[in-house]
């Protein structure tokens, strides 16, 4: 297991980020977690999107469109953020790849239980000892079905609504028969308004645009659904890409 910045507890078997401090904790799916797997046991390194392409989907990745693999980095991020640890973790270097963040700090850790001391001069303590790890085993795997099949519930509705947290994009003006969307954290509206303007056609046929900024490298996506994919898993939808600086 793997300690982010002494905070979020990363575990590559089981696919999780956990927050001991704020309870939360995100399951990863295989592609995004072999990527970002791949990123944490090589710091400082730029890694390029056809090699993780490999380590995300094997021999798939010949299939695997730029698309799909946009789309899980995307979900990672989010996860990231959720459980309380900066979207840009994973970097991304213009024409070059991805690379884990130069202040993001990761230790190797094993976690620890406390062992139990047991008076071997007190037969009944003995006996006490011997006889609970039955019915506390018993309790204990229970419980923890019912939290996974909870878990794998929640997570299963949380991944088919990856722009769930998304607010509308205040335009001022209509820009086209369409709904603009942004992340609240992203501080590029300035940006967003200009493409709109400069490329009415992405907002076409009451389409819904979701688009998210990536600051460092002045770079603009543009996920165009047909339907509000917010609230919709069926919803289709394909990415575009701008630089910001040519707005």
């Amino acid at each position: 297991m793997y300690l982010i910045n002494k905070l979020v507890e990363y575990d590559p078997e089981n696919k999780t980020l956990a927050n001991p401090i704020s309870g939360r904790t995100i399951q990863l799916q295989l592609p995004a977690n072999l990527c970002f797997l791949y990123l944490v046991t090589h710091p400082g390194e730029i890694i390029s999107q056809n090699q993780l392409m490999v380590v995300g989907w094997g021999e798939r990745n010949d299939v695997t469109t730029p698309n799909t693999f946009y789309q899980a980095i995307l979900t990672l991020r989010n996860a990231l953020a959720e459980v309380g640890l900066p979207r840009d973790t994973v970097k991304t270097i213009s024409r070059r790849g991805l690379m884990l963040s130069k202040t993001t700090h990761v230790e190797v850790f094993t976690p620890t239980t406390e062992a139990v001391i047991v008076n071997k001069d007190e037969e009944t303590v003995a006996d006490t000892v011997i006889q609970r790890p039955v019915w506390l085993i018993i309790t204990t795997t229970v419980l923890l079905l019912i939290v996974l099949i909870n878990g794998v519930v929640l997570y299963k509705h949380h991944l088919t609504m990856p722009f769930s947290n998304y607010i509308p994009l205040s335009t001022g003006s209509k820009v086209g028969p369409c709904q603009p969307f942004y992340a609240p954290n992203e501080p590029m509206q300035d940006h967003y308004l200009r493409l709109l303007k400069n490329y009415p056609a992405l907002c076409a046929e009451n389409r819904y645009v979701f688009l998210i900024g990536y600051s460092k490298t002045e770079r603009i996506a543009a996920f165009v659904c047909n339907n509000d994919a917010r609230h919709d898993a069926t919803a289709l939808c394909t990415t575009h890409y701008f630089w910001a600086h040519e707005q």
